[in-house]
Formats: C-alpha cells, structure tokens, sequence
C-alpha cells in the first residue's frame, strides 16, 4: 500500500468527522484477561502506560509492553491477557470515523501493517493526548465534548505518524537484510548454496526470505545466485582458455553437464557455442 493513500493529515477534514464513543483506564491487574471478541462498528485505541501482555490479534500472537500502542480496526477479532508479574496499566478508547472520512477509509492501521506499533519518539506526545482525553471525558466539565473531539483527531494524527515510521524503519531493515543476502551471495557464488542454507545463515524463515528478497530487486535469491554464476561463467569463457568443465567447478558446479544445460536453458545458447562467438584471439596461435 502506498504510504500516502488515506491518510488522514491528507484529508481537508475537522474535528468533528470522528465520534468519541468511549474513553476507559484500566488500573494494573495480574490476573486480568479478555477472551476473543471484537467491535462491529467501532475502532479501538489501547496504549499501554506500564506492564506488559499477550494478544492475539486477526490469530497473530503478539506481546506488548510499556509505550506500545494496540489498534483494532472494527471487526478484528482479539484477545488481551496481563502479563502476571508485570500488570498492565492501559487507556483505551473507542470511536468511529463519520461521513466524509468513512466513506474514504474505515482503518486506523491500514489493513495488512502490523496493528502492535512500537513505542518511538511520538510516545510522549500520544501519551500526554490520551491522559488528557480520558480526564476530559471522565470528569465531563462543560465543552468536554468539543475538547474530546479535537483531543481525538490530534491523538489520530500522532498514530499515523507512529505508524508511517514505523513501516519506513521496518522497509529500511528489510532492504539492509536484502542487501546484506545480496553481498553475500556476490561474495560467496561458489559455494553449494540452498534456500534453507541462506535462511538459517540470516536466521528467517524462508518464505519471508524470497519475499522480502524479490521485493527489493525483482528476482529471488537462488535465480540471482543462478544469474551471478553465469556471468562469472560468460568472462571465463571469453578472457580464459580454461576447459567448460574447469569453469563450471569454479563457479560452483561440479556436475558439467548439468552446467551446460543450465547455461544453455539461462543463457539462450550453448557454453560451446558462446565461446566460439566470443573468444578473444589471445588463446590463439
């Protein structure tokens, strides 16, 4: 998804296109727990002030602790559990989105982004926000209900900056683990490499592996590691006299006829007949 789409510090909209329906706090508890369930209509905001604890989020497991912020887009289906030796303390509201905005987004993380985000330096601002917001609605002075409305939309704001840096630093890890898979397999073409080799090496699944590697250059690892021994292959045949069977040991292959026909199938034509097309003079007498 486009980190620019549906964003809400975007939209020419007010205060009062989002609905407060309800803010809570809920005091440290060791033995607290909320079995699956989920808001129909609602969105809803939880900001941990201490503690820690377990969730599970659209069947995700994930732990939590202080700083961190949960979102549940209406529908996800969920379930929160205190951590015993470290009790959680949260805020918590819920709202829904009103007309216009509703009818160009109805998500606070946009679907598919991970719904924990991670405390960073937005924390303090989002923190202060909430506090306020739950005293404006607790203690209900007159104009709280204008007070909350903005308080919502400035809290709203805060979460998508929350949530575009932490996508930005999640990509930026990504592409420096791509890149680092990519040196190495530069650097170590000629080893008898699988998928299962260069996951456990990197320590990731190797699913994610191919995933995350294709979406930075286009190609999965094993057909770059393919491509980078050909192209080693193609300057041995055309600045060296080494036999085909030589060269295919040296970039990694000690079957040749299997060399062959994998640099015919990659290549378009034969090891024998690339040579002879691109052979420098200097190996003849």
């Amino acid at each position: 998804m486009d980190d620019n789409a549906g964003l809400l510090m975007n939209m020419n909209t007010g205060a009062f296109n989002s609905e407060l329906i309800y803010a809570g706090k809920m005091s440290a508890n060791p033995e607290w727990k909320f079995a699956l369930h989920k808001h129909e209509d609602l969105h809803e905001v939880i900001y941990i002030e201490d503690g820690a604890g377990s969730y599970v989020i659209d069947g995700k497991a994930y732990t939590a602790q202080k700083g961190d912020v949960l979102i549940y887009n209406r529908g996800t289906l969920h379930q929160e559990q205190s951590h015993p030796d470290q009790p959680l303390s949260t805020y918590y509201f819920n709202f829904r989105f009103l007309h216009p905005v509703d009818g160009l987004r109805d998500w606070v993380v946009p679907p598919g982004w991970e719904p924990v985000i991670r405390a960073n330096h937005y924390t303090g601002e989002l923190a202060m926000l909430i506090q306020v917001l739950f005293n404006e609605f607790s203690l209900r002075n007159k104009g709280y209900e204008r007070i909350s409305q903005h308080l919502l939309e400035t809290i709203l704001l805060v979460l998508e900056r929350m949530i575009l840096l932490q996508n930005r630093t999640a990509k930026e890890e990504k592409a420096s683990l791509a890149n680092q898979i990519k040196v190495y397999l530069d650097t170590h073409y000629r080893r008898k490499l699988t998928l299962a080799d260069l996951a456990q090496l990197f320590h990731i699944d190797s699913y994610y592996l191919v995933h995350m590697y294709k979406n930075n250059f286009g190609i999965s690892p094993i057909s770059y590691l393919i491509q980078r021994r050909m192209g080693e292959a193609m300057r041995l045949m055309a600045v060296t006299d080494k036999k085909i069977w030589e060269i295919a040991k040296m970039v990694g292959y000690d079957n040749a006829n299997y060399f062959s026909i994998l640099f015919t199938r990659v290549i378009g034509i034969s090891p024998r007949k690339f040579r002879e097309s691109n052979q420098r003079d200097m190996f003849n007498d």
